[in-house]
């Protein structure tokens, strides 16, 4: 059961999430972005937005994650502040390297594999052969 410091700290942080998503959703209007649109882009329902909005319930780390990248909307989270936007961390299975496109010619290039991964990402896998020069 919450204490009544829980259910007051819970109740302000719906406020201050009701003030951020409408100014967000603001800025999106005043951009000729859709409400559709908006809620695409934080992962959410209209209905959601509308509860967020009105003060009704808390988004979770993973829409206040976008709603920071896509609208600007600052808001710390309890105890973990600005903790929940830390980056990922890097696949280590993943190489990064660096080359010149002009290295190389469209013969020496072979597209593997090309598909949805995650939401708004793909995979793409490269075949560049190097043995042969430009």
């Amino acid at each position: 059961m919450k204490s009544p410091e829980d259910k007051a700290l819970n109740e302000a942080f719906k406020k201050r999430v009701a003030i951020e998503f409408a100014a967000a959703r603001d800025r999106a209007r005043a951009k000729n972005v859709s409400v559709e649109d908006f809620v695409t882009s934080l992962g959410v329902t209209r209905a959601a937005l509308c509860k967020y909005v009105n003060g009704k319930t808390i988004p979770s780390l993973r829409v206040l994650r976008r709603a920071r990248h896509y609208w600007g909307v600052d808001l710390s989270y309890g105890e973990l502040g600005d903790a929940y936007i830390k980056p990922r961390k890097k696949n280590s299975r993943q190489l990064e390297f660096q080359f010149s496109t002009s290295d190389i010619t469209k013969d020496q290039i072979e597209i593997r594999k090309f598909s949805p991964k995650s939401d708004g990402s793909v995979e793409l896998l490269l075949r560049i052969d190097f043995s042969r020069s430009a």
